[in-house]
């Protein structure tokens, strides 16, 4: 009986394919070359096809073809639905042309959620796979990915993925005129993650910025003069940022508001209160959704510099407001991305059931005797599917939880550096130098109690499984939590960057490391 119904199942799928061609296959394949170079006319082209008509090959091509023209239009590839059917198709095809491309965009949804080690698996895959085929654009991408994920914690790496990135930008044909320039930009960003490389950062940007001008790019000089700015500052020298600000505002796009906020910080560095005032009120209302954060600090910066303390609270407890809404919308968004996608997945399942259902009515007569064994046959199969979706919906509703947690300690990260930044400033302008950094004992209060309520009670676990540990080796090793880097962390301490790493190995023992290889600073990150 089991043979029977297996028999019936390939007539069936031999019925679905009769009057299938792959016609949609090839005409999607002329579409392709048209998502580099006019990706609105290729989405335009892409949105007249009927994609339940396709083939599994031609709904692979699809995928592939959309996904390439949203990313070339500036839409981030934050939906992997899509995605997906060409990463199942191409996944076991890497001599393919497009298994290269395939790898690095699905690199890219895996690092806009924040999955690096996936991401940076997907980009290493396309680099490989791009220079068996010889494709030196592709390769290039995938290289410059890698290295912006990389650099914070290895800049050597991240330097080695961005020079061979620009190197292979001389042997593209027809490639787009700014990626040389922007390729320039990240190998600058990259050096200034390397101690000492400040200075290479500054000649590699000057290229950048000879390489916009000769192309007669506007929107890659304005970027080009920002990422001088932000180098300038790293030098403390608020003049040529406040110069480099200004370049950068003058060649933006229209309503570009990071180069607006950049020039309104540059303005309040130099105590040019009332210019930066100005600007901050030339930002549209609906920006403070995504910028909220950064200009609520900014304003509470400027309020302290006119000693108004009651305005600055107020606006301190709006920054807060702001991060929290941040933090929210992502979570929601997120939940909302992971309902989606099981939304369609049912919906195809209920259009395939039709399908099916349609084949049967035409070839009842022979099958109507086993009708009632399928029916039991495919119940039992679905039963056993839904158990495994609602078991994957668990596990993913896990992942999300622990991305949302990750998410919160990065902010928290930010807010802390901002604030340790605007306690510098304050400490220099009383004394005229800065020895330490001080926490006060409800910033640390606050601090531990972030971590235990959105990092799995943290900081309790910690005392609780290591009581030989003092108060202040839990304090430090909530700053290693968040990650926060040597040198923010010294001034905090009054101490040299090097002498962190000593501290770090002087609590290992008190950890239970002392045999091990694992270090005190992985450990932690990792508890």
């Amino acid at each position: 009986m089991r043979k029977i119904f297996d028999l019936i199942l390939v007539l069936l799928i031999a019925i679905n394919l009769v009057g299938c061609n792959d016609k949609q296959g090839r005409y999607i394949s002329t579409i392709i070359p048209l998502a580099e170079k006019k990706p609105d006319s290729a989405l335009a082209l892409l949105k007249k096809v009927d994609q339940t008509k396709l083939s599994e090959k031609a709904v692979a091509l699809y995928s592939i073809a959309y996904t390439m023209a949203q990313d070339k239009s500036g839409i981030d590839v934050d939906n992997d639905s899509l995605l997906r059917n060409a990463y199942n198709w191409y996944n076991g095809k890497p001599d393919d042309s497009l298994y290269a491309k395939c790898e690095y965009y699905m690199g890219k949804y895996y690092a806009l959620n924040d999955s690096s080690e996936k991401a940076l698996r997907c980009f290493s895959n396309s680099v490989k796979a791009a220079k068996r085929q010889n494709d030196y654009y592709t390769q290039s991408l995938a290289l410059v990915q890698s290295s912006v994920i990389v650099r914070e914690y290895d800049p050597d790496l991240a330097i080695k993925f961005s020079n061979e990135a620009v190197g292979l930008y001389n042997k593209v044909k027809n490639a787009p005129s700014n990626n040389k320039a922007y390729a320039l930009l990240n190998l600058a960003e990259c050096y200034s993650f390397k101690e000492g490389g400040i200075k290479q950062s500054f000649v590699i940007a000057k290229q950048a910025v000879k390489q916009a001008i000769a192309q007669k790019d506007t929107l890659a000089l304005s970027d080009s003069y920002q990422d001088l700015s932000a180098f300038w500052s790293l030098l403390d020298n608020k003049d040529s940022v406040l110069y480099t600000s200004k370049l950068s505002f003058m060649y933006k796009r229209k309503h570009d508001t990071s180069s607006i906020l950049s020039l309104a910080w540059a303005y309040c560095d130099v105590d040019s209160l009332q210019a930066s005032e100005r600007l901050i009120k030339s930002i549209s209302r609906r920006e403070y959704l995504q910028y909220g954060s950064s200009i609520y600090s900014l304003l509470y910066a400027l309020a302290l510099k006119r000693n108004n303390l009651r305005e600055a609270n107020g606006y301190k407890d709006s920054l807060v407001s702001a991060l929290e809404t941040t933090n929210s919308v992502n979570a929601k968004a997120k939940d909302a991305y992971y309902n989606k996608v099981i939304r369609k997945e049912r919906q195809r399942a209920r259009e395939q059931n039709e399908s099916q259902f349609k084949t049967w009515v035409i070839i009842s007569i022979i099958i109507v005797s086993l009708t009632i064994i399928a029916f039991i046959l495919y119940f039992s199969r679905y039963r056993r599917v839904q158990m495994q979706r609602l078991n994957e919906e668990q596990q993913e509703r896990k992942r999300l939880i622990i991305e949302h947690q990750s998410t919160q300690i990065s902010t928290m990260r930010h807010f802390l550096m901002r604030k340790i930044s605007i306690l510098r400033k304050l400490e220099s302008l009383k004394s005229g130098k800065v020895k330490q950094v001080l926490l006060s004992d409800f910033d640390w209060e606050e601090l531990e109690v972030f971590l235990n309520s959105s990092d799995n009670v943290f900081v309790e676990r910690l005392k609780n499984e290591f009581p030989n540990l003092t108060p202040k080796d839990v304090k430090f090793l909530m700053l290693i939590r968040l990650k926060l880097p040597y040198s923010t962390i010294a001034q905090i301490y009054n101490i040299e960057p090097k002498s962190v790493k000593q501290k770090l190995f002087l609590i290992k023992e008190k950890l239970g490391l002392k045999d091990s290889s694992t270090s005190a600073k992985k450990f932690i990150e990792d508890y």
